[in-house]
């Protein structure tokens, strides 16, 4: 029984009013509007008209301060079905509120919660009155109040990078408290589903299945499983039987089992793996899991959705001979190609209804693994079903991001509750090949000559916590991870020589510097360029009078997302334009195709550069797809869902082959393969230079799997300045392009345009 949809929403400055649990809230004159659950409680202020309708537009946001420090009561009534069975209880699931909750039935405390990003469960059997009418409120509290009354821990490396330590002790989105892709937004409110069920007391508390290796083409599997079941079963032999099928592969296991936990082993014969994209195909089995009885009566069933594969993360403690950072599955080595996976929404409540857009661009573009970020909350299990059906493997971090976090006790706890719930949901995907402790803490604190070690959390903490609940996922204490022996060795900056896993952000400076190329990083799991939105986009949310020029101007500074007025991030999209093409258009057009251009050409080579030395290199994940709220920012798509043009730059080089350019050395440039399959592929390919449309290299090749090969040279040098289209057919018939910018910078602008106009052309007649 979902108990979604209309409620009430009483606010007030935290304080103001201090009703009893059973109180009329109306009648004690506290100020009322209507809510809408799954929502945040800005967003029904602004439905009512208290807050800007469009809290995103100009510089409407910053309205939206002033409610920080209120508490709020959500408030519904709802009637109960008739009583639950003996075997069953009445549970209210509350999937997400935000975030320090205490939950009153009929004027009757019966739970409270401290954390926005897990679900709450409450058992309330002996609560409800059954066949009648309840009356169900929710009472939040600030989470800036609450955060500032901890007492902070005497430790002088505790730092936030934006707010203080206000939100250090606050489990909930980092973001929120402003980002250089979000703004301020210290939301409020119950953000997921709430829900009344009635639960069967004896059920699987888990099932756990793993493939634990392989015997030619048999699995072998294993099921892990807890389960309550009657006590006067408890000692008595079971029969569990495991049967699944995926298209024409099926299996059937049957065995006898005292008790409701242990492992139980069993063999997929002639199994289908699940694959990342373009590996193979992401094969999933339908599997029903039965307990039955001494007389063969069934006392438990589950039917699951699983995927079978093995997964290791190959890593190195520092780059050297015969190090690497780079994801095995099955035995084989992927070139990983995805993007950083950021908040759908400043107000998470509308992250869900953006899901099915955005992972369509997602798989659309070509990624075959999505970072989760963080700084973010955890996504839902809409988000990691998506994911298994396409191939896409999933990176994710535990929610922490740029700030070290205290290292007492009851943070600890916190944190473990926290991990426990993530851990338990989301282990069963095969899509998600990696835990990270958090992002970018280890690079922070090696910034200050602090050791990462010292991070217990990180190093501690939650290892414990997946090596329990999650034994076969590889797990890393951070991204990017720095070791003792990194530490050591001194280099501890972005750009490090010694990182096996690096992020590539810098000076922002030229894309082909020696920053990016000089890296040694085997895998680069961070880095971006920034591009400006389309004209119509911008004029969503700018006001009229601040569309353009840039300069000076407090709404492109807001949504480069500084709530300071500080122009940083606009002078760097200003300077990235300058840079490639000598000059900066005075024109909005020109200004907005220059930096999309920009852009797209840096995209591209920051994964050309990895896929063209694929014996070397583990992967790219660049950033990132789109916005979580309309900005000036490093995304390709923006909040709109309008596509920048570096979506189709990135589309072209993250294909599962391509011909490709690698960089200049001894007066010319090698031509390449990238071939991210498992067979060899056979064709033809040519070379034109578009400044001439004449064919400069032409030659049939062979493409080993998943592997680079060289197939010849173009002479050039740095002085040259063209764009070049590579085009291919191969002996199955598929045809498909690449481009490559090729020279020193700077280029004509209006001499890209006839590049572009020809690469379009292309584009229209190959797709």
């Amino acid at each position: 029984m979902l108990l979604n949809g209309s409620w009430t929403l009483y606010y007030a400055p935290q304080g103001q009013y201090t009703p009893a649990p059973s109180d009329d809230l109306a009648a004690l004159g506290i100020p009322s509007v209507p809510a809408t659950v799954p929502g945040n409680t800005q967003l029904d202020l602004s439905a009512a008209g208290i807050l800007p309708a469009d809290l995103f537009k100009g510089e409407n946001i910053l309205a939206a301060e002033e409610y920080e420090t209120y508490e709020w009561w959500y408030e519904t009534a709802f009637t109960a079905p008739e009583a639950p069975g003996k075997k069953e209880k009445a549970v209210l699931h509350f999937h997400g509120v935000d975030c320090f909750a205490d939950y009153y039935l009929n004027g009757e405390k019966f739970g409270e919660s401290d954390n926005m990003m897990i679900g709450h469960d409450f058992d309330v059997t002996d609560r409800l009155c059954y066949g009648k009418e309840n009356t169900l409120r929710v009472h939040i509290k600030s989470p800036v109040i609450q955060g500032a009354s901890y007492d902070m821990e005497p430790n002088m490396l505790s730092y936030s990078w934006q707010d203080g330590y206000v939100g250090l002790y606050v489990r909930r989105a980092p973001h929120s408290y402003g980002w250089d892709i979000m703004p301020r937004a210290i939301t409020s409110g119950i953000w997921r589903d709430v829900e009344l069920s009635y639960d069967p007391i004896y059920d699987f508390k888990f099932l756990y299945m793993n493939l634990d290796g392989m015997d030619g083409t048999t699995g072998k599997a294993s099921l892990l499983f807890d389960a309550k079941i009657p006590p006067e079963y408890s000692f008595k032999a079971l029969t569990y039987t495991i049967r699944g099928t995926s298209g024409e592969s099926s299996f059937l296991h049957t065995v006898s089992h005292k008790g409701g936990c242990g492992r139980i082993p069993f063999e997929i014969p002639g199994v289908k793996l699940w694959w990342p994209r373009p590996y193979g195909e992401p094969n999933l089995y339908d599997v029903t899991v039965e307990v039955l009885d001494p007389d063969g009566n069934l006392l438990l069933s589950r039917n699951i959705r699983r995927g079978f594969r093995t997964v290791t993360l190959k890593h190195s403690d520092i780059v050297e001979k015969d190090g690497g950072f780079e994801f095995i599955v099955n035995g084989v080595r992927i070139m990983a190609v995805g993007s950083n996976w950021v908040p759908m929404d400043a107000f998470h409540s509308r992250d869900k209804a953006r899901y099915a857009k955005a992972l369509e661009l997602a798989n659309d573009v070509g990624c075959n693994i999505l970072r989760c970020w963080g700084g973010n909350v955890y996504e839902d299990q809409e988000f990691f079903d998506f994911c298994d059906q396409h191939g896409i493997m999933v990176w994710q971090d535990f929610a922490m991001a740029c700030h070290y976090y205290p290292q007492n006790e009851f943070f600890m706890k916190l944190l473990s509750r926290e991990a426990e719930w993530v851990v338990a949901a989301l282990r069963d995907h095969p899509s998600l090949v990696v835990w990270s402790g958090d992002n970018e803490i280890d690079s922070m604190l090696a910034g200050k000559g602090v050791d990462p070690s010292v991070n217990h959390l990180t190093r501690e903490v939650l290892p414990r916590i997946t090596e329990r609940l999650d034994p076969y996922r590889p797990y890393i204490a951070s991204s990017p991870y720095i070791s003792a022996k990194a530490f050591s060795m001194g280099d501890n900056t972005q750009g490090s020589k010694v990182y096996p896993e690096d992020h590539l952000w810098g000076p922002r400076d030229y894309f082909k510097s020696s920053f990016y190329t000089g890296s040694n990083a085997y895998f680069v799991s961070e880095t971006g360029y920034h591009g400006c939105p389309a004209k119509s986009s911008i004029e969503k949310f700018i006001d009229p009078e601040y569309v353009w020029p840039y300069f000076d101007n407090k709404q492109w500074n807001l949504h480069s997302s500084d709530q300071k007025n500080s122009p940083h991030r606009v002078m760097l999209m200003h300077n990235q334009v300058k840079q490639l093409f000598g000059e900066v258009p005075t024109d909005m057009e020109d200004y907005i195709f220059a930096s999309q251009i920009s852009q797209a050409e840096a995209k591209k080579f920051f994964i050309e550069r990895m896929r063209a030395n694929m014996s070397y290199g583990g992967g790219v994940i660049w950033w990132n797809l789109m916005d979580g709220w309309p900005q000036m920012s490093d995304a390709v798509v923006d909040y709109y869902y309008e596509k920048k043009l570096a979506y189709d730059y990135i589309k072209r080089s993250s294909k599962p082959f391509i011909l490709l350019l690698g960089e200049m050395i001894a007066w010319g440039q090698p031509i390449l393969t990238a071939n991210s399959t498992q067979h060899e592929i056979k064709g033809h390919a040519a070379i034109t230079d578009l400044s001439t449309d004449k064919v400069v290299w032409e030659s049939d090749f062979v493409a080993p799997p998943n592997a680079n090969a060289t197939l010849g040279k173009l002479d050039l040098m740095y002085s040259d300045k063209t764009m070049f289209l590579l085009e291919w057919t191969t002996d199955d018939g598929e045809s498909g392009f690449n481009t490559y910018l090729t020279g020193s910078p700077a280029y004509d602008l209006e001499t890209y345009k006839t590049w572009f106009a020809k690469i379009e052309a292309k584009k229209a007649i190959l797709g």
